[in-house]
């Protein structure tokens, strides 16, 4: 084999590896069967919860701004 063919075969391989460890560490977060798994899935719901929230709190502070002060609106 040459350089350039030991090389590319060299890559290939080292591509698979980092792929194949990429999955596994997904694989990993991912299981909630492990503290690191149950812990990430666990901030990833607390995340979401969060910013649902906080958009839910904006879209009513924009309604209660588009009404106008509460001391212009009629009764």
């Amino acid at each position: 084999m040459t350089d350039e063919a030991d090389e590319a075969a060299f890559n290939t391989m080292a591509s698979r590896l980092i792929r194949r460890e990429a999955l596994r560490r997904a694989a990993l977060e991912l299981s909630t069967a492990t503290p690191v798994g149950l812990e990430s899935a666990l901030a990833q719901i607390s995340n979401e919860v969060t910013a649902e929230a906080q958009e839910a709190k904006e879209g009513r502070a924009l309604a209660e701004t588009a009404k106008g002060p509460a001391s212009l609106r009629y009764r």
